[in-house]
């Protein structure tokens, strides 16, 4: 036997049925419907095990990745900050290189304006004579 409750919310004009209701009494139909349905939810809970396992080994995957990721980033730091000071280094190596250029170039430049000096002066007495 099946007995089925409807109640309906007016609002204006119009009645909208809002909830049914229904209660059964246990039938050898009902019983066997059941039955079949047993092995479909358990079904649904292998596969509710399956996904919540599979999410798991994807967050202790991502975890994994993460603290690979920060070690990476802070070794690569160290390296960038390493390479950093070595590039200083060579900074400073190559301007005191290029001011003993410049020093050599400056004295083989009063070198030059000397000879030309005494090149001029020879030239000279060489006229007078």
């Amino acid at each position: 036997m099946m007995s089925t409750t409807t109640t309906t919310l007016k609002t204006g004009r119009k009645a909208i049925p809002t909830l049914t209701i229904m209660s059964a009494t246990t039938s050898p139909m009902s019983q066997r419907t059941i039955e079949e349905t047993l092995p479909m939810e358990k079904q649904a809970s292998i596969l509710n095990t399956n996904i919540q396992s599979i999410l798991l080994t994807l967050k202790e995957s991502t975890m994994k990745l993460q603290k690979i990721m920060m070690k990476n980033q802070n070794e690569m730091r160290a390296d960038i900050n390493e390479l950093k000071e070595e590039m200083r280094k060579l900074k400073a190596e190559m301007k005191a290189d290029i001011s003993k250029v410049e020093d050599k170039v400056g004295i083989i430049q009063q070198a030059l304006e000397k000879n030309e000096a005494t090149i001029k002066e020879v030239r000279e007495k060489d006229r007078m004579n």
